[in-house]
């Protein structure tokens, strides 16, 4: 749906944004598509009473690092932070960023942050082929190409028919040892 013109497409990854967010769609003068997971829906977080908006177009730094980017939206945020957690055990500090807005994307954040970290690993549970995390990897190498110390990495689900069964599904999903194994790939390759 991020590839239709004229829509703005939005996904969510925490209770405060999803306020601020659904806010902001409600009163945006386009249509806006608001993704948000199920499975998210009993996640808590601080929520303040008083009305504020988070602006569309506009990804979130949700930790700084300095060695390694990870680009996630919906779920997978929470993967990548708990990736980042693993990480930091080892000596690798990763900024992972919630890109917030599929549509408009928020390219300059994210080359802002390549710019620092000089490695990039996106993170999607969508199948790899045409994708939201390929738009990603082609704007960043297109307009940081010369920062990259590796190429931009993507962990994505499976390329395979969506599985029922749970233990496959775990199989399918990306995971946090999944990114961290891509993360240490990426750190580890020489330009």
């Amino acid at each position: 749906m991020g590839n239709t013109p004229g829509l703005k497409v939005v996904s969510v990854s925490t209770p405060y944004d999803a306020k601020g967010l659904l806010k902001a769609a409600i009163r945006d003068d386009d249509p806006v598509l608001v993704m948000e997971s199920e499975k998210m829906y009993s996640d808590l977080g601080t929520v303040p009473e008083a009305e504020y908006l988070i602006p569309i177009g506009k990804a979130d730094i949700k930790r700084a690092g300095t060695d390694i980017t990870l680009v996630a939206f919906n779920k997978m945020v929470h993967v990548s932070l708990e990736a980042a957690a693993e990480l930091a055990k080892e000596g690798i500090s990763a900024e992972v960023i919630d890109l917030r807005t599929i549509r408009p994307m928020d390219i300059a954040t994210l080359v802002q942050s390549v710019k620092k970290t000089n490695r990039m690993v996106v993170v999607e549970e969508a199948w790899p082929f045409a994708s939201v995390s390929s738009e990603i990897a082609y704007n960043v190498q297109r307009r940081a190409f010369d920062y990259l110390d590796a190429p931009v990495v993507r962990v994505n689900g499976a390329d395979v028919p969506i599985p029922y069964a749970g233990n496959l599904v775990d199989g399918f999903m990306p995971n946090a040892a999944k990114v961290v194994k891509a993360a240490k790939e990426v750190m580890y390759l020489k330009k």
